[in-house]
């Protein structure tokens, strides 16, 4: 059930065939991508580990819109936040999410060619469209559901939704909790002691 957990933290796994629209197809490169780039990560040892790190991390982000995901966790509060200190909550909340993934991937360490993930269908909601998967592992299923919108550079992920749990919603909370108590700033220091702090908990054959 671990290693489930770690997988259906979002995008590492290569979907079957479906007719591709764009918003499928879309989540289809960047879980080829992902499944790639932890493939070297895994393997990589020594100095070649901090890169190959870098690399997934980055891979994790491609189907991602952090500047959505921001905007969202923020919710009615990010019109009261100045254009600094929006980059700067974005940023860690990215350094905070690309961590926390890597880091149950790697305690999972996962063997993608004995894990299936199917996408199992697509609906429309207004200009967003639903991307759904099924993840299966032996006898464990999860369903993970992208949230997708139309960008200039393509369709990007503005939340994903695991077993009905909204990435979104989970750090909304958090930040629900901290911001009257410690400000804008409180919550980008808590997203940035976070990421540092999964970093340090990583298992030792992590690149530090």
């Amino acid at each position: 059930m671990r290693k489930l957990a770690a997988l259906i933290a979002a995008l590492a796994l290569a979907p079957a065939a479906l007719a591709a629209s764009a918003p499928v197809a879309a989540v289809r490169a960047s879980n080829d991508r992902v499944r790639s780039a932890l493939d070297r990560y895994f393997k990589a040892e020594g100095a070649a580990k901090a890169k190959a790190r870098n690399d997934a991390r980055s891979a994790v982000g491609s189907l991602l819109d952090f500047e959505a995901l921001a905007q969202a966790t923020m919710g009615k509060r990010w019109s009261e936040l100045t254009a600094q200190q929006r980059t700067r909550y974005t940023a860690a909340l990215r350094g905070a999410m690309e961590a926390n993934y890597l880091s149950k991937m790697e305690r999972g360490q996962v063997d993608m060619s004995k894990v299936k993930n199917d996408i199992v269908g697509e609906t429309k909601q207004g200009e967003r469209t639903v991307v759904k998967t099924r993840v299966v592992a032996g006898n464990d299923t999860a369903g993970v559901d992208y949230v997708m919108e139309p960008r200039k550079g393509g369709w990007k992920a503005v939340d994903v939704i695991t077993e009905d749990v909204s990435l979104v919603d989970t750090y909304k909370d958090q930040v629900n909790r901290l911001l009257p108590k410690k400000g804008i700033d409180g919550v980008i220091a808590a997203l940035e002691r976070a990421k540092k702090r999964i970093e340090e908990e990583q298992p030792a054959t992590a690149a530090k």
